[in-house]
């Protein structure tokens, strides 16, 4: 773990370090087009990695069918609904 910090912190002191004046420009509409691809990319990875986790704890655990839905069978009349 330190020494992936001692990475980081060097990779970004050679990217940040070295920093010339820059003449560009991004528009505002493409700046939160940017901030909402950016947003979502990281709300999809937190949804996809929590189904994955649930379907790989699903696999190895032990877990009970609920009543009866997970087996196929329909529930009965007199079940109250």
């Amino acid at each position: 773990m330190k020494h992936a910090i001692r990475f980081a912190v060097g990779v970004l002191s050679l990217t940040l370090g070295p920093v010339a004046p820059v003449h560009a420009y991004i528009d505002p509409g493409t700046g939160s087009m940017l901030l909402q691809v950016i947003g979502a990319g990281i709300a999809g990875a937190i949804f996809y990695f929590r189904e994955l986790r649930i379907r790989i704890l699903a696999l190895f655990g032990r877990r009970r069918a609920e009543s009866g839905e997970a087996d196929g069978e329909p529930p009965s009349d007199d079940a109250p609904r």
